[in-house]
């Protein structure tokens, strides 16, 4: 009896290491300060929102929805009365909103007066499709929803938007020997954000004016000129740069720092395109894209 206890001891024993099996490799922690996102989505298309000069007319807009009594913001699902004309039932239309920054901070000095130079920011809320007229009076219901919709936001017939050629991961090059074929400068962000990263939006002082087109790249850049940064980024140059066991030490000037190699730090990829502005998606970044930031199109000669 104790043989045979002893024999079910050693193979419950063997059993057990079989299913435990060997110890598993310890995990090595990895981590990435850089970011890259693939090629635009749907979303990214028609989500955007742009800047433009261009007139929308606002006689057509949401005036209503079937829960106005509990509601006063829809998405994706609701549905929506239209007020104005020209409505017809199966067509599909744009959602906008004509922006403004409730927050009168500036990102840069000179921001408001850069994005009135590029035109009027709009958000794209999304799309709706007529179901029915009745009366005066459109039925619609939200078929895309960016984000949340609500009385008085502008509606224009949907275009469908032009296919964007991503390119792919690319080595990205840090300090680009050649100057871009366009200089200009991020004057805004989407939902007014002054530091953004991969994913996001941008909005570029440069369009159809200056030779952009939809899939064409911008990088974003610094330079060392303290007389180009902003004033907080600036002090570090006031803070001594020798070491104390230094026997000779070295003073460097401003002028410089100036004459330094312009560091590029993001990739966009162009989304849409104005005639006075771009639309842009951040798809690789070593940095932080902060509203300012100069870019310039890659590929060419500088204009």
């Amino acid at each position: 009896m104790k043989r045979a206890a002893l024999l079910l001891a050693l193979c419950a024993s063997v059993g057990f290491a079989q299913q435990q099996g060997p110890p598993a490799p310890a995990r090595t922690a990895t981590t990435n300060v850089t970011q890259r996102v693939q090629a635009p989505t749907y979303s990214d298309l028609y989500c955007a929102g742009f800047i433009t000069k261009q007139a929308i007319t606002r006689s057509n807009y949401i005036v209503a929805a079937a829960e106005s009594l509990h509601q006063s913001q829809f998405n994706q699902g609701s549905i929506v009365y239209l007020d104005g004309t020209a409505y017809s039932e199966g067509a599909r239309y744009s959602v906008l909103r004509a922006l403004h920054d409730p927050n009168r901070s500036q990102a840069f000095a000179g921001q408001f007066a850069a994005v009135s130079e590029a035109g009027q920011p709009y958000a794209e809320l999304g799309r709706v499709r007529v179901t029915a007229m009745r009366g005066k009076t459109a039925v619609a219901v939200v078929e895309l929803s960016c984000s949340t919709m609500a009385v008085g936001d502008t509606v224009v017939p949907f275009q469908e938007k032009p296919p964007v050629t991503y390119r792919g991961d690319v080595p990205f090059d840090m300090f680009p020997a050649a100057p871009g074929r366009v200089s200009a400068r991020i004057v805004l962000a989407k939902d007014f954000d002054w530091v953004v990263g991969t994913g996001e939006k941008v909005y570029i002082n440069a369009g159809a004016d200056k030779g952009v087109k939809v899939g064409d790249y911008f990088r974003s850049f610094r330079t060392y000129d303290p007389a180009k940064m902003d004033e907080s980024a600036a002090l570090s140059f006031k803070a001594p740069q020798a070491e104390d066991t230094q026997q000779y030490r070295v003073s460097v000037p401003n002028s410089r720092y100036a004459d330094l190699p312009k560091r590029a730090v993001a990739q966009m990829i162009v989304l849409n395109v104005t005639p006075t502005s771009s639309t842009a998606m951040v798809t690789y970044a070593q940095d932080t894209v902060n509203v300012g930031d100069m870019v310039e199109l890659e590929g060419g000669a500088q204009q």
